[in-house]
């Protein structure tokens, strides 16, 4: 038998054998497939004026003070025509005082009827609608970045960027205000940010400074610097500059927000106990409290924490053998998350939140107490996460939920010019239904090399330990990337072994060796007036066991075509997959696919109209055979939108499946329709009907926001069909109060 340090010295050679291909093969390739060799506009500069009067932040651009400060009106085209002049002009001015970082914006349009504004929602997407967005790099080091983003209406998008676009934390949440205005010109917008929103460096006086705006009517595309497509506002390093903040004094940051919150709930699952919880309940904690410990270090808490208001999951219909991924949406472990992002998302990492504080069915489990510690002390990012759940149920019972220890660490070194390199551990303690204690560590370490403006070089090696576990218990990948406007080569080598087990992390697959190569060239047709852009694609999956026989492969040959409009055309005439099965693959109830190895094409068609419009739709065919028979998907959706206040989206997914085994449909269907009062007063409601799980669910959502980060929810859900063990139907009300703002 192999012992552990010889399969660890293997894989040690076969990664420093990829790493050398990877490395040297771009190199090589840079000037063949014609490198931009662009320099970044560090010559643009806007200075920051200290205001000494109040500014008022009502959409007019009226107080005597944005008279006087210095303005940026020079923004250049990334689309449609790379760097031509915008077509509207958009001045921006920065002011600030002891309390805020102000900005002022004029958006001129020659057609102000025709600008599009509809979103109403904090935090939307607003790809429908005008905007204008703010980068703002405090510390200068071109690596993170605040975002802030408006609408005409003056309606908010933030967002944390970290490692230069590998995370967009859109969930990141601050209290600021804004306001917008329509009038004969186009559009003007007021934004006040509390200086204790920010994270910076006293007395440095220079911050990473960009803006951005987008002219939906025209799918014009501007920017202020870093305008060039293989660019955009997230490559923090090409930002311009924002001189003149060094007399910005950092307000110490103490920010609580407790909540109350009740409720009726019945035929719930009493998670820990048998039998399901009807009748009132309340609770009270505390949301979320923040402390600055120092100007770029902040410690956050949370105490019996709710979480009724987090949106539910979409649900979908699994066909695959492999586990699905759903997306944290608790807001506590959004907030700065992008510190612990480490290896694959929702594939292999080694730390995934929705492990702490819910059951394997997406059960709430309460939580006690959690802390976190994120930011910089000096050139490190550092984040410590620390979350107590609560013991649940009676030992010695079958549904007993013990009380759970989660222990995270993170620290990542920034080097070079925009590389970094990391550690993290990973710890779960806890006690056991028997009275004993268990407990699954991962720990790794990871890096990251920007070699050019265009070329990554990024991996990791982690380890896991678990009780009487200690041979094939790693996991290593190496990722290379370049990419232009015009090509993207991209080739990954992953190690995952049998034994590996990241409990608080998410693992699609285990005991596997990945290969992936994918190559992907974009053209500009001059000759098609209709079109921006083609881009065609070939890519190559690969996965084999741990005795290096294959376990499935799939080869795909694709075209997209994105027309001036936005509208998209995406065919893949080749889905090549091999999948082999070791073990019986259950797929429906009674229908069982057996152990063999099966080999099928499955083309795929679909197409998306300009969804800026009142009417849009997008519509999915695919086919082809399917394990020994046949499988046909089939799924559209229509997006009505006929003014600010309405959205109607309805949605369908079908699918026929044909087998010698057996033979079964599914449907799944999804309904939303929102009205929005104003920007303070929001209404949903979601329906999913799914006919896979025979289950029909219902979210019903009211949200007051009655002063900046403070709100009123009442949430009513129901669940039914006859795939569960009985109905549940639940109505809950919360209340949210910021003590600080």
């Amino acid at each position: 038998m192999l012992r552990t340090d010889d399969q660890v010295f293997r894989l040690a050679g076969k990664l420093c054998f990829v790493l050398l291909t990877m490395l040297v093969s771009p190199i090589f390739l840079c000037p063949v497939l014609g490198q931009n060799t662009v320099k970044p506009n560090n010559n643009l500069r806007l200075k920051a004026e200290r205001s000494t009067e109040s500014i008022k932040i009502d959409g007019v651009l009226d107080d005597a003070a944005w008279a006087t400060a210095e303005m940026i009106s020079e923004l250049r085209q990334q689309e449609p025509i790379e760097g031509e002049p915008a077509s509207e002009k958009t001045e921006i001015r920065v002011l600030f005082d002891d309390k805020f970082l102000y900005f002022a914006i004029r958006a001129f349009d020659s057609e102000p009827s025709k600008i599009n504004a509809r979103e109403f929602v904090r935090d939307a997407s607003f790809s429908n609608d005008d905007k204008v967005e703010i980068l703002l790099d405090t510390f200068h080091d071109k690596r993170n970045a605040f975002r802030f983003a408006v609408n005409p209406f003056g309606t908010q998008q933030d967002a944390l960027i970290t490692d230069e676009g590998r995370d967009v934390n859109l969930s990141w949440n601050a209290a600021w205000i804004s306001e917008g205005k329509r009038d004969s010109k186009g559009w003007t917008v007021e934004i006040a940010i509390p200086l204790t929103t920010l994270r910076f460096e006293e007395g440095l006086d220079t911050w990473g400074f960009n803006v951005a705006r987008i002219i939906r009517r025209k799918n014009e595309e501007v920017l202020w610097a870093s305008w060039q497509r293989e660019f955009g506002l997230e490559r923090v390093s090409q930002a311009g500059e924002l001189t003149g903040v060094g007399e910005i004094k950092r307000r110490r940051l103490v920010e609580i927000k407790p909540y109350v919150a009740g409720g009726w709930q019945q035929g719930v699952p009493r998670i820990g106990f048998s039998g399901t919880d009807a009748g009132v309940d309340g609770n009270v904690g505390i949301e979320v409290a923040k402390i600055g410990l120092t100007p770029s270090l902040t410690a956050e808490f949370t105490a019996n924490p709710d979480f009724g208001q987090a949106e539910v999951d979409n649900q979908v219909v699994n066909l695959s053998r492999f586990s699905i991924f759903f997306p944290e949406k608790r807001d506590f472990f959004l907030e700065n998350s992008g510190i612990f992002l480490f290896g694959r998302q929702g594939a292999n990492q080694l730390f995934f939140t929705r492990r702490i504080g819910l059951t394997g069915r997406g059960e709430p489990v309460p939580i006690d107490y959690g802390a976190k510690i994120t930011g910089k002390i000096g050139s490190y990012n550092v984040g410590f996460l620390q979350v107590q759940t609560r013991k649940r149920g009676v030992s010695n019972t079958s549904p007993f939920v013990p009380r759970q220890q989660f222990t995270v660490a993170r620290v990542k070194k920034d080097i070079l010019k925009r590389s970094s390199v990391g550690a993290m551990f990973v710890n779960r303690q806890g006690a056991t239904r028997f009275g004993g204690t268990t407990y699954n560590r991962s720990y790794g370490v990871d890096a990251e090399f920007n070699l050019t403006d265009h070329y990554t070089l990024s991996g990791f090696y982690a380890r896991t330990e678990t009780p009487g576990v200690s041979s094939s218990v790693h996991s290593a990948r190496i990722n290379s990337v370049f990419e232009t406007d015009k090509w993207r080569l991209i080739g990954v080598y992953e190690d995952v072994g049998k034994n590996y087990n990241p409990e608080v992390g998410f693992i699609e697959r285990e005991g596997i060796k990945q290969y992936f190569v994918q190559a992907a060239y974009t053209i500009r047709p001059k000759f098609l007036s209709f079109v921006r852009q083609m881009e065609f694609e070939t890519q190559t999956e690969n996965y084999f066991d741990r005795n290096n026989k294959i376990s499935s492969r799939q080869h795909e040959l694709s075209w997209e075509t994105k027309f001036k409009n936005s509208s998209i055309f995406y065919f893949r005439p080749i889905e090549d997959v091999t999948d082999v099965l070791t073990e019986p693959f259950n797929i429906r109830p009674g229908i069982v696919i057996p152990v063999g190895s099966y080999h099928f094409n499955r083309p795929r068609v679909q197409f998306t109209s300009d969804t800026s419009k009142r009417i849009g739709f997008t519509a999915r065919y695919k086919w082809g055979g399917f394990y020994s028979g046949k499988r046909d998907e089939v799924s559209a959706g229509i997006t009505y939108r006929p003014n600010s206040h309405f959205l109607f989206d309805l949605s369908d997914s079908y699918n026929d499946v044909r087998l010698p085994q057996g033979s079964f449909t599914t449907n799944l269907f999804t309904g939303r329709v929102n009205y929005n009062f104003s920007r303070k007063i929001l209404t949903s409601a979601l329906l999913q009907l799914n006919s896979a799980s025979r289950v029909s669910a219902l979210n019903i959502r009211f949200r007051y926001i009655f002063r900046p980060n403070s709100d009123i929810y009442v949430i009513y859900n129901q669940s039914t069909g006859v795939g569960l063990e009985r109905p549940s139907y639940s109505l809950r009300v919360k209340m949210t109060y910021d003590l600080t703002f």
